[in-house]
């Protein structure tokens, strides 16, 4: 596009290309992110489509002409070979506080962000871009024949474009949300390693306007009386991240950051919850600032299923004898990075470890009871503190979720107190055990707090 610029400067108007997600979103973020870093090192980012988003033939086309075959990439520093639809990495897409994506499977793909980004950061040792498409199962498909053309089995998977349109309009399950990740590393000015990343999760019909956005924020601008500079050029200078998220408001589209550098110096919940952590009262943020031992004491009610199951299950992990009034402790303690909350109701104890899940689980709250482990998200809504079950297993393997139990547990305060409610159930079992009722860290005391010796209030009797 460039060998138009001096033609366009001359008669005043603007020539933009690539004005989409990639590269001007891409490049927004990545200058948003690295702001204050001395250096940008690696950029790597990625777009998963709802299953639900048509794609149309032109995209199927352009799929299937480039897939197994040489791109150039950035890569130690210097310009290298790629191979579309072969070299893939997992992602979990998790805008702070939100319900995430699942953890996605993305292959490389040939945009132009590959050849710009290395332009607008010379510095950047590595430049890596991919394409998350769900189900998996069809995703595999792709990559498996882009094999065949790697191994030159096939020159081009252009004839088999046709099959692959029809697969996608047939071929569609999961949740109807789509997203976008960027992650940057480099060197702050200090001389410190340094890592962020950028998510953004769109819901229903919300994914498919991204695209256009770069294009609406350009005319907005003009109505306004905004000036774009003349010239002929990529777009990817021409916007920032601010442009987008005034678009983002209002639609089913949020966004947030993670400072992964930063993140393994901080608590359990605060590492995983990020900068939506501050939106939550006091009472939940100190209760969890555990760095390495805490307790805390309050009342509670509990509720135990009648059904055989379900007594069988409480009785085997060791929940609570039900109660309408008993005391209750915990204690939290920290080792290696996993917490083990230690709660005793009454006379009745059990255990259970949380931590950071890795791998399938990333992003993802794990708590395990003994041979069970539950991943969850942690969402933060309304001043209130979610924990919404993704996915488990027993002995680790993953087992499915129909086969699972459910549960519905939150974190809020009332009258300036920790409140939980935690309640789990099975669809043939029925209820299993609900345990509701208030905490004060025992640190709260020194500080002057005052523990209150009452009974449950009656908003949780």
């Amino acid at each position: 596009i460039s060998q138009f610029d001096a033609e366009a400067r001359a008669k005043g108007v603007f020539v933009l290309a690539g004005v989409s997600s990639f590269p001007v979103l891409t490049a927004a973020v990545v200058r948003h992110l690295s702001g204050g870093m001395m250096r940008v090192d690696s950029i790597r980012g990625g777009i998963a489509p709802s299953p639900d988003a048509g794609v149309g033939p032109n995209v199927i086309r352009a799929i299937a002409g480039y897939a197994g075959q040489r791109t150039v990439v950035r890569r130690g520093g210097a310009t290298a070979t790629g191979f579309p639809l072969i070299e893939a990495m997992r992602c979990t897409i998790a805008p702070p506080g939100q319900v995430p994506l699942r953890n996605t499977l993305f292959s490389l793909v040939d945009v132009p962000d590959l050849q710009v980004l290395p332009q607008l950061w010379p510095q950047v040792r590595e430049v890596w871009i991919g394409a998350g498409p769900r189900p998996e199962i069809l995703h595999r498909a792709l990559m498996a024949c882009a094999w065949l053309v790697r191994w030159r089995l096939l020159a081009s998977l252009l004839p088999l474009a046709p099959v692959m349109a029809l697969a996608t309009r047939h071929l569609r399950w999961g949740e109807d949300r789509g997203g976008m990740f960027v992650q940057v590393t480099g060197v702050a000015a200090g001389g410190a390693r340094c890592a962020r990343s950028w998510h953004m999760i769109a819901d229903g019909d919300a994914g498919p306007l991204i695209p256009s956005m770069a294009v609406e924020a350009l005319v907005r601008r003009l109505l306004a009386g905004g000036r774009i500079a003349p010239g002929a050029r990529n777009g990817a200078g021409d916007l920032e991240l601010a442009d987008y998220e005034a678009m983002f408001a209002g639609r089913c589209i949020r966004t947030g950051i993670h400072d992964d550098g930063e993140a393994h110096r901080k608590p359990l919940y605060a590492r995983l919850l990020g900068p939506a952590l501050a939106a939550l009262p006091n009472a939940i943020r100190e209760l969890h600032a555990v760095t390495e031992s805490s307790t805390a004491q309050g009342r509670a009610k509990v509720e135990r299923g009648r059904s055989l199951a379900a007594r069988l299950v409480a009785g085997v992990i060791g929940f609570p004898l039900a109660a309408s009034d008993v005391p209750v402790s915990v204690r939290f303690e920290v080792k290696g990075g996993v917490e083990t909350w230690t709660r005793t109701f009454g006379a009745r104890t059990f255990v259970s470890r949380q931590w950071a899940g890795r791998g399938r689980s990333d992003r993802l709250l794990c708590e395990s009871f003994g041979p069970l482990s539950f991943a969850m998200a942690l969402v933060v809504a309304d001043g209130r503190l979610a924990l919404v079950l993704r996915h488990w297993s027993l002995l680790g393997l993953p087992l499915p979720r129909w086969l699972g139990p459910r549960s519905l547990a939150y974190e809020t305060v009332a009258a300036g107190k920790f409140r939980f409610h935690v309640e789990i159930s099975h669809p043939l079992a029925g209820l299993i055990v609900l345990y509701s009722g208030w905490l004060i860290p025992d640190r709260a005391e020194a500080g002057g707090v005052h523990r209150e010796s009452t009974t449950l209030t009656p908003d949780l009797m």
